[in-house]
């Protein structure tokens, strides 16, 4: 079951922001969805490491949030194309070059940041 959080829409000092996802909420759900400043990002967590990219699928602009995630292989819940969200890059098919659109991630007192892309 996939939770979505809505953050504070104010950045820290270093432009990331709060999104009310927490770290050990991540081991239970590995796929969460949250929207900031009106831009839906996911969070995943495999494999104790972490990733953050904006929701929509580069193919066709379907909801990521809403696809499959096995290890670090992200499938689009609409055309079933594969991404690996370690680096964004698609697996599937293999001739294709879209990437997930990829944002820095940290964690501060054990709840996830994310930093938008400018």
């Amino acid at each position: 079951m996939m939770k979505f959080w809505q953050p504070k829409s104010e950045p820290d000092s270093e432009g990331f922001y709060e999104t009310g996802i927490t770290a050990v909420s991540l081991l239970i759900t590995p796929l969460q969805a949250v929207k900031i400043n009106g831009q839906k990002v996911v969070v995943a967590q495999v494999e104790g490491r972490l990733a953050a990219f904006d929701s929509h699928c580069p193919h066709a602009a379907a909801d990521l949030s809403k696809g499959e995630l096995h290890r670090w292989k992200l499938i689009c819940p609409d055309h079933g194309y594969c991404f690996d969200v370690r680096n964004g890059r698609v697996t599937w098919p293999e001739d294709e070059v879209y990437r997930l659109k990829m944002f820095d991630i940290i964690v501060k007192d054990g709840t996830i940041w994310v930093k938008l892309a400018q």
